[in-house]
């Protein structure tokens, strides 16, 4: 594909530290906003499933500079693995899909808020489902004003390696000794710094964006890169096949392994089951696997409860 994609902004840097940081008390260094429900405001209707099938449309929200799940091209369409699986979804409804791509804002919570029970306070569309939400039970519970179902990937922190440079079977500790790149500020950074009684503070190299840490990765300078499966998959490319991607085993209360699904509001559930159904359609004939792999990305399916 040769539309250029962009790859750990800081609003998408931000939406993975908020999440984790937030969803882990012990260490947590940033918190999540409660929100506050005021009677009388301009909140935006919801579309229950008849009104969303009269108007042959479905609006769906999905972050904006978020590759590889999706993005705002130069000319303006939106595209990514959200956004292509969306369109499935739609399609599957009998549907037009109008994809939405919005930037994260402070907290996920906010982002519920401005995208489907309230409205964006610069105005615009509530959407009908939003795609790339977290699916964690506190999280969840919360969040009263929405309906967060429909898992349809697990992602976790990896640790790709250069087979030649260390061994991938010695996991982190090859790194007591090696350079490691992450993207600053995520929970793969605060995990790496601190593990181990800071036995890698002094071989982590942090980048503002994971493409950038990636890029160093494959220029060499850099042992080992730490971040999501999806983003470093997708940014390795056709280089894949010449690194080790492992899964260590994480001892910390950081979220280094989360659910995502979709968020509809709490009114318009039987649109939220429409959506399910399409995705386990999706998944049935393999088109949801698909849609991953034609951006370089294993799609993992989620953990039963």
């Amino acid at each position: 594909m040769s539309t250029k994609r962009k790859h750990g902004s800081p609003g998408t840097r931000h939406l993975r530290a908020r999440l984790f940081m937030g969803l882990a008390p012990a260490v947590s260094c940033l918190s999540f906003l409660v929100l506050s429900v005021i009677l009388g405001s301009s909140s935006v209707g919801a579309r229950p499933l008849d009104d969303v099938t009269a108007s042959g449309v479905l609006r769906v929200i999905v972050y904006d500079d978020f590759a590889p799940f999706s993005w705002t091209a130069p000319d303006g369409s939106v595209m990514g693995i959200d956004a292509d699986i969306a369109r499935a979804i739609a399609a599957r409804m009998k549907l037009q899909p109008d994809i939405i791509a919005r930037i994260a804002g402070e907290e996920v919570d906010d982002d519920l808020r401005s995208n489907i029970w309230q409205g964006p306070r610069t105005g615009g569309h509530v959407g009908d489902v939003m795609m790339h939400v977290p699916m964690e039970k506190q999280f969840i519970a919360r969040n009263t004003l929405v309906g967060i179902s429909n898992a349809y990937h697990h992602e976790k922190v990896v640790l790709a390696v250069h087979p030649d440079m260390v061994d991938p079977a010695a996991g982190l500790s090859a790194f007591r000794n090696a350079k490691i790149a992450v993207q600053f500020a995520t929970a793969a950074h605060y995990f790496i710094m601190f593990a181990d009684d800071e036995a890698y503070k002094t071989s982590v190299n942090p980048f503002r964006k994971i493409d950038a840490a990636v890029a160093s990765f494959l220029a060499r300078e850099n042992a080992g890169v730490l971040g999501p499966r999806s983003e470093i998959e997708a940014l390795l490319g056709d280089k894949r096949s010449s690194v080790r991607i492992v899964e260590p085993q994480f001892d910390t209360d950081l979220r280094m392994a989360w659910t995502i699904g979709t968020a509809i509001k709490h009114d318009s559930r039987d649109t939220g089951y429409a959506v399910g159904k399409a995705l386990q359609e999706l998944e049935s004939s393999g088109e949801l696997a698909a849609i991953f792999k034609s951006y370089g990305v294993t799609r993992v399916a989620p953990p039963v409860p």
